[in-house]
């Protein structure tokens, strides 16, 4: 998979995780300590996401990197 399309499958998937959850990006943003831009730019693919962060986004969502990473049909 190219960058682009990591970072678009890693948005997207923290998108649907948010989404499911019943949260808006401003809420994920202020209980990650993110800026809500930030989370906008993760969730869009415009931003590439340090390891650190990509945990932090598993842990709050309770799944695995993998699974945040791994493009769904």
């Amino acid at each position: 998979m190219d960058n682009e399309k990591l970072l678009k499958t890693f948005g997207l998937n923290i998108k649907i995780e948010r989404l499911k959850a019943g949260l808006s990006q401003e809420k994920v943003a202020e209980s990650l300590n993110f800026s809500s831009v930030y989370i906008s730019n993760v969730e869009g693919g415009k931003h590439n996401v340090s390891l650190v962060n990509a945990e932090k986004f598993a842990k709050f969502y309770q799944k695995s990197l993998d699974y945040l990473l791994t493009e769904k049909a």
